[in-house]
């Protein structure tokens, strides 16, 4: 069951019917998470053979900050919150988010990439000399995430921190 933020309706639809926003995901039935709120981790752009676009998240990332249970997360992209499902392909390598439906309904990845002209590593390093980088910070463990954009410069890769 899910839970409307705004009305408090509890209800088995990702977007509220009443206020016509996006609901909460039910919170998996698990033990205690691997991740915390706090941390956080790098994904960078992926680039699929018909030029979509979509957030690749490392494998092993992915087992640590995501669980199969929940089937979807929560992500705050320049402050609007989308629901991403976790479909079948995002447990399969590469770990791949394809869309991000915001309360207005439509894909705010797609959005997020032109806003910030995002591209995937070759291609950004090519043209920008920089590797486009989205940091993902945990809210909620396995729930919500926030997305912020850094730019690496590949003698980043190199320096110690």
């Amino acid at each position: 069951m899910r839970t409307c933020n705004r009305c408090r309706q509890e209800t088995n639809q990702m977007f509220c019917p009443t206020c016509r926003v996006l609901t909460h995901p039910e919170g998996p039935p698990e033990a205690a998470p691997t991740s915390a709120a706090g941390d956080s981790f790098e994904c960078t752009i992926w680039q699929g053979p018909n030029r979509s676009r979509g957030i690749e998240v490392p494998v092993s990332t992915r087992d640590k900050y995501f669980s199969k249970r929940s089937g979807e997360i929560i992500i705050y992209i320049d402050g609007r919150r989308a629901v991403v499902k976790l479909g079948s392909s995002f447990w399969k390598k590469p770990a791949v988010m394809k869309k991000a439906f915001g309360d207005n309904g439509k894909d705010e990845l797609i959005i997020f990439f032109e806003k910030h002209h995002l591209l995937p590593p070759q291609q950004s390093l090519k043209e920008k000399g920089i590797v486009d980088t989205l940091v993902f910070e945990v809210v909620t463990p396995k729930e919500e995430f926030k997305v912020t954009v850094v730019e690496k410069h590949e003698s980043d890769e190199y320096s110690s921190d």
